[in-house]
């Protein structure tokens, strides 16, 4: 586990591959998005990755998956930012709370504080982009 051992982030053993990844299809309502921010060369890592599922009830959110990428080995889930937009209607007032809170407790290493900004940036711009998609 990534937690053990940084350098393995599977639990395959030793000759095994994965060759197939089934996943069902999307559920009605999901509106989902993927960013990445990096330097501008294709092959640069992303310095922050966002992945967004949000499930819309109508103008409501009834259920949200926000994760980032980049700022941890393994992807980082914000409950916090979840539990801010679920339930309510995605306006500018959510989104501002979901991004005071989206990484409520992130304790960067040193030379990486900028993350934090980049981190809440990419949030207010993907959740201010999803409800152009609803239509």
């Amino acid at each position: 586990m990534p937690k053990d051992d940084v350098q393995r982030e599977t639990v395959l053993g030793r000759c095994e591959i994965v060759t197939e990844v089934v996943l069902p299809p999307p559920v009605p309502g999901l509106r989902s998005s993927y960013r990445k921010v990096r330097p501008r060369r294709s092959w640069d890592f992303p310095l922050v990755g966002l992945a967004l599922a949000l499930n819309f009830s109508g103008k409501l959110v009834s259920r949200a998956a926000v994760a980032f990428s980049g700022i941890a080995p393994i992807p980082w889930r914000s409950r916090p930012a979840e539990e801010a937009i679920t339930g309510t209607a995605l306006d500018s007032a959510t989104i501002a709370k979901a991004v005071s809170v989206a990484v409520k407790g992130a304790e960067p290493p040193a030379h990486n504080g900028y993350k934090i900004l980049l981190c809440r940036a990419v949030l207010e711009e993907g959740l201010a982009a999803l409800p152009v998609r609803l239509a």
